[in-house]
């Protein structure tokens, strides 16, 4: 009886073996709502989840925790994108798999927020974040919007002039050159859905040394991240003469200012080439479509966000803030009353009307009476 249990125990190990040979897992991503959403496998559940390199700690909604039974271990402080400081639970994990199963991460210590989740509207039951990928490398082609997650034996072929070393370790925080000599520290944020966000801080800087041009000063809503939804704030926008990311060259870049722990580097930087992660190594790599590029940027001077089914003012910026306030409601578009609006669809896809190629009408009842502004 010995044998065939030699043989058994034998065979177990060759299985073993060839798994931990198949070091690479590809797998694609999809755009919801301005976020990058994955699937992942979570105790043997397939479910979506945004895929968040700004993200230090993997994250899960209560929601969820409550589904698989999981209980509280910890507690964590976490300032989230919105710089919100807060104490998170911990849970443990058993079983997070990529969707192909070629990597499992086991025993994974995740963060928990409270409900009802913030990203409901998402449709996700947590964010990946950066903690994950700790031993791997990542490459995130945005053209395909495919993910490819390899094991790290071997360095990245990209170019080396194409690469700036981690200025944290564990986080794709990095140094780029702006107007060719002026060094800025942004972290690359796949949970952001700009192409730049600049920290109030970092902007009060750049403009004391007269590296950035102030364009307009507005008042917006806050954005959602872990902590929920920020309060309106006063913002400014600004313009880059010229960015540096590696070897590739932004020029008239524009960007608004808000107050996460970093300035962010955000996900449509993949709409000109390939990043590559190496977070063992702390290495990122911009492989860039054109080694220069002119950053389009289409901005109004006025924002509009679904409340109570309404839909409101959400944004104004520079002299139009003498005319219309924030929470004004929209009556009519193109000279059609409005109805009622989801907040959920709002955010996923937009507002339908405000989408049209051409220049659309709006009137907003404001305090002195309506006012038609063209978007």
């Amino acid at each position: 009886m010995k044998y065939p249990i030699l043989i058994l125990c034998f065979l177990c190990i060759w299985v073993s073996s060839v798994v931990a040979q198949r070091y690479k897992s590809e797998f694609p991503y999809r755009l919801v709502g301005g976020k990058m959403v994955v699937d992942m496998n979570v105790n043997g559940m397939l479910r979506s989840f945004i895929f968040d390199t700004g993200a230090s700690r993997t994250t899960l909604t209560g929601e969820f925790c409550r589904e698989l039974g999981l209980t509280v271990t910890d507690s964590l402080s976490v300032t989230d994108a919105n710089g919100k400081k807060s104490f998170y639970p911990l849970v443990l994990v058993q079983s997070i798999k990529t969707p192909d199963n070629v990597f499992e991460f086991r025993e994974t210590s995740a963060m928990t927020i409270a409900e009802p989740s913030p990203f409901a509207c998402f449709q996700v039951d947590g964010l990946i974040g950066s903690d994950l990928l700790a031993k791997l490398i990542l490459e995130i082609d945005g053209k395909k919007k495919m993910i490819t997650l390899q094991t790290a034996e071997k360095e990245s072929i990209t170019s080396f002039r194409t690469m700036r070393p981690f200025v944290t370790a564990g986080m794709p925080i990095i140094s780029l050159v702006v107007n060719g000599g002026y060094n800025l520290t942004c972290l690359f944020d796949t949970g952001c859905p700009k192409f730049f966000s600049l920290k109030k801080t970092d902007f009060n800087s750049l403009q004391a040394n007269a590296v950035v041009e102030l364009v307009a000063e507005g008042y917006t809503t806050g954005a959602i991240s872990v902590g929920g939804q920020a309060a309106s704030d006063t913002v400014h926008r600004v313009k880059f003469p010229l960015l540096s990311v590696g070897v590739a060259k932004f020029r008239e870049v524009i960007a608004e200012t808000s107050t996460p722990p970093y300035t962010l580097l955000g996900m449509e930087l993949l709409n000109y080439g390939k990043v590559i992660i190496d977070y063992p190594r702390g290495r990122f790599y911009f492989d860039a479509y054109e080694t220069e590029s002119k950053y389009l940027n289409k901005s109004h001077d006025v924002g509009f966000l679904v409340k109570d089914g309404d839909l409101v003012v959400g944004a104004v910026w520079g002299e139009i803030q003498r005319e219309i306030e924030m929470g004004d409601k929209v009556i009519k578009i193109n000279g059609k009353p409005v109805g009622k609006y989801d907040f959920c669809e709002s955010i996923i896809n937009g507002i339908p009307e405000l989408k049209a190629k051409k220049k659309t009408k709006v009137t907003v009842l404001t305090r002195q009476g309506e006012k038609v502004i063209v978007y």
